[in-house]
């Protein structure tokens, strides 16, 4: 009779414990839908200079931005 009992207790836990780990795998909001922070900038003047780099945090590229490629695509800058 007390083997039934713990066997049970174990089984009541180790389903506890899975539907744990199902509820904060949903509740962390892994989504496939649209990317929001995508970009990180960080900007510095020195002088008359002004400068900004840019992390694309998917890929982990990074491209500094300065007059010459102002208003140009993420991809077109060198």
């Amino acid at each position: 009779m007390m083997g039934k009992k713990r066997w049970t207790e174990r089984s009541l836990f180790f389903l506890l414990g899975v539907l744990f780990i199902i509820a904060a795998m949903f509740l962390t909001g892994a989504t496939n839908g649209t990317q929001c922070g995508r970009y990180q900038i960080s900007s510095w003047t020195r002088g008359q200079f002004v400068g900004a780099m840019i992390v694309d945090t998917v890929t982990g590229r990074v491209k500094y931005v300065d007059e010459k490629s102002e208003n140009k695509p993420f991809d077109k800058i060198k």
